[in-house]
C-alpha cells in the first residue's frame, strides 16, 4: 500500500503536533510505503527538523506563491475557466457541488497561466467595478491575486500516484490530494487537527494587512474549500468530538465522521524519573510563536513569582520561527525583572526536562490536542491549559481531573492556579497520578496506530463503514 501525506507549511520543517504526528504515523507502520507533500509559500533553506523513516519514499515541496506563465495550457480554455469562477461567485447556494465539477475537469493541470490571460484581466475589471469600485484598484488586484495564486498554485500540485491521500488540512493541502483523487482515482482521507476554516477566519479577522472589505470574501473562499473538501473526501477524521460540530455546519456527512485522538508513547514518557530540584518549575513547551500565548505565561509567572519565590520558567522549544516575537517576549523578560527566573532553551529534547519539572502550562490561544499535554500527564505532571481545541476536556475528563483550565489571555487566572498547585501537594498528587492513569487508558500511540492502520486497509477496499 501508497500513504501520501499532504501538510501545509509543517513536516518535515517545523516542530510541532502535526509534524510529530506525520512522523509517528510513518515510523510505526514500516510495512506500509509514504510519501509527502509540503505546499508552503516559500522554500525552506533549513535542514529537516525530523529524520525521515525509511519506509518514507520521497518528499514532494511545491510553492504556493510560484508562477509560471510559461507553461503549456493542457487544452484548457481561459474563457471556460473564467465563465466557471464567475459563475460560482454569482450561485446563491449549492456552490461545493458547482466548485467540485470545476475541480474535476481542472485538476493537476497547469493553471497560472490564466492569470495574465486577457480574459481574466477583464473578469477581474468587471468584479471590481461591480462590488469594490470605492477602493483602489491596485489594492483591489494584488487582494485578488493574493488567493488566486496559491488556490491554483495547489490544484496544479499533482502529487505521487498512492492507494490513499492522507490530508492534515482542509486548505491548501486538500486542494492538491482532490486532484491526487481525481486523476490517480485514489481515495482521501482528511484528518483535521483544528478546524482549518474557523483558523483562517480568526487569522484573517484579525488581520490588520487585509482591508475590511475583502475579509468577508475570503473567509468565504476558505469556507467553500472546506465544504467542498468534506463532500468530497472518502473518510473525515479529527481528533475530539467538539471538532465534529463545526465539521456538520458545513454539512459534512456524518457518515464519513470519525474521531480518532492522538497518541503518544505512554511508556516511555511514564519511564521519565522525577529529579530532585529546588523550587517549583513550570514548563511551556512549544515554538514560541504568538499562537502559543508565551507573553501571556510570562505574565502569569510575574504573578507566581511574588508567591513561590524560589520558582523558575522553563520556554522550551524554537525561538527562530519568528524572530520578532522571540524579541518581544526577551524583552517582556527582561522589563519585568525576569531574566534570572526565565529560561529559553530553544529548540530541545523535552522529554530531558520533563523530570525536573513540576507543571505543564499551555498559554495558547489556539490548539487542537496536544501531544505536549498527553505526554506531561504521563509523566505525572499536573496542568494548568486554556480553553482551546481538547485541552479542558482532557484536564478535566470525567474520569478524574489532571490539570485547570482558565480562559486565553487570563494570565491572573493563570497565575492563581499555579501558585494553588505550587501550595498544595495534596491536591498536586491527585491530579498526577490521574493524568497518568487516563493517558494510559485513552491516549496511546498503539490505538492511534492501530485506528488509522484499520482505517487504510478498509477504505482502499472500499469496504470503511461508519455504523
Amino acid at each position: 500500500m501508497r500513504v501520501c501525506i499532504l501538510v501545509e507549511g509543517t513536516y518535515p520543517y517545523i516542530t510541532g503536533g502535526v509534524s510529530s504526528w506525520v512522523q509517528m504515523l510513518i515510523e510505526n507502520m514500516p510495512d506500509i510505503e509514504f510519501d509527502v507533500v509540503h505546499l508552503a509559500p516559500w522554500r525552506w533553506n533549513k535542514p529537516f527538523a525530523y529524520k525521515p523513516p525509511k519506509n518514507l519514499k520521497r518528499i514532494y515541496e511545491y510553492l504556493l506563491f510560484s508562477c509560471d506563465f510559461s507553461r503549456s495550457k493542457d487544452s484548457l480554455n481561459e474563457q471556460e475557466i473564467v465563465d466557471n469562477v464567475r459563475q460560482l461567485i454569482a450561485l446563491k447556494e449549492d456552490r461545493a457541488h458547482f466548485f467540485a465539477r470545476v475541480l474535476r475537469s481542472v485538476a493537476g493541470k497547469h493553471l497560472d497561466w490564466v492569470l495574465q490571460e486577457r480574459s481574466f484581466w477583464n473578469f477581474i475589471t468587471e468584479i471590481y467595478e461591480k462590488y469594490f469600485p470605492q477602493e483602489g484598484f491596485t489594492g483591489f488586484y494584488w487582494t485578488v491575486m493574493g488567493f488566486m495564486i496559491p488556490i491554483l498554485s495547489a490544484i496544479q500540485s499533482l502529487p505521487p500516484k498512492a492507494d490513499v491521500y492522507h490530508a492534515t488540512t482542509t486548505g491548501y493541502a486538500s486542494l492538491s490530494a482532490l486532484s491526487g483523487k481525481y486523476v490517480h482515482q485514489g481515495k482521501l482521507i482528511v484528518t483535521e487537527h483544528g478546524i482549518y476554516h474557523r483558523e483562517r477566519e480568526i487569522e484573517i479577522t484579525k488581520s490588520s494587512s487585509v482591508p475590511e472589505v475583502y475579509k468577508k470574501p475570503w473567509i468565504e473562499i476558505f469556507r467553500l474549500i472546506s465544504e467542498t473538501v468534506y463532500m468530497e473526501c472518502d473518510v473525515l477524521t479529527t481528533l475530539f468530538e467538539k471538532n465534529q460540530l463545526f465539521q456538520l455546519e458545513l454539512n459534512a456527512d456524518f457518515s464519513k465522521m470519525r474521531v480518532i485522538p492522538n497518541g503518544i508513547d505512554v511508556e516511555k514518557f511514564s519511564k521519565i524519573q522525577r529529579t530532585e530540584h529546588d523550587g517549583f518549575n513550570i514548563a511551556i513547551v512549544g515554538r514560541v510563536v504568538p499562537i502559543k500565548g508565551i507573553t501571556t505565561g510570562i505574565k502569569a509567572f510575574d504573578i507566581v513569582i511574588k508567591e513561590v519565590p524560589n520558582s523558575k520558567l522553563y520556554i522550551i522549544g524554537p525561538t527562530d520561527e519568528d524572530e520578532d516575537y522571540y524579541s518581544k517576549c526577551v524583552g517582556l523578560v527582561r522589563r519585568l525583572g525576569l531574566e534570572d527566573k526565565v529560561v529559553f532553551t530553544s529548540r530541545a529534547d523535552v522529554s530531558k526536562y520533563y523530570g525536573m519539572m513540576d507543571v505543564l502550562l499551555i498559554s495558547s490561544v489556539s490548539e487542537g490536542q496536544p501531544l505536549v499535554q498527553l505526554e506531561a500527564m504521563a509523566c505525572g505532571l499536573p496542568t494548568v491549559v486554556t480553553n482551546v481545541g481538547n485541552c479542558a476536556e482532557i484536564a478535566l475528563d470525567p474520569d478524574g481531573q489532571s490539570g485547570f483550565v482558565v480562559e486565553p489571555g487570563d494570565y491572573v487566572s493563570m497565575a492563581e492556579k499555579l501558585i494553588l498547585l505550587a501550595k498544595d501537594k495534596s491536591l498536586w498528587k491527585t491530579f498526577s497520578e490521574n493524568g497518568k492513569r487516563i493517558v494510559k487508558e485513552k491516549y496511546t500511540l498503539q490505538r492511534m496506530i492501530e485506528a488509522y492502520r484499520e482505517l487504510y486497509t478498509e477504505v482502499v477496499k472500499g469496504g470503511w463503514n461508519r455504523f
